[in-house]
């Protein structure tokens, strides 16, 4: 064998331990494209679904704003506007400490042994 056919080997061995694991990879997993791609319209459409409820959201405190004409008003807005932080957006003040209750899932009742 000559030096030539030597290096064209060597070359051909190096090429394929370099592209073989990619191309491998390829044919091995051939749903992996549609399921990012359904993944990424899952994603994009609950991001309307959250900018929506964020309009919505901006436009009632914008509606309580704008209802602050009579002095006891603006305390009836402040603790709306605090409802609406803790209750919907689950935001506390600085230096609280928050509890979470988790009940605990119901027990099936034990099948008598045979």
């Amino acid at each position: 064998m000559t030096w030539l056919n030597r290096l064209l080997i060597a070359g051909l061995l190096a090429g394929l331990v370099a592209f073989a694991p990619t191309e491998l990879e390829a044919i091995r997993a051939p749903g992996d494209l549609e399921r990012v791609t359904t993944e990424r319209d899952e994603l994009r459409a609950g991001n309307v679904r959250l900018r929506e409820e964020l309009r919505l959201l901006e436009a009632e405190v914008g509606a309580l704003h704008s209802d602050t004409e009579g002095p006891g008003n603006r305390e009836v807005v402040r603790r709306e506007i605090e409802r609406i932080a803790r209750e919907d957006l689950n935001m506390v003040r600085p230096g609280e400490i928050v509890f979470e209750f988790v009940a605990p899932a119901k027990s099936r009742p034990k099948e008598p042994r045979r």
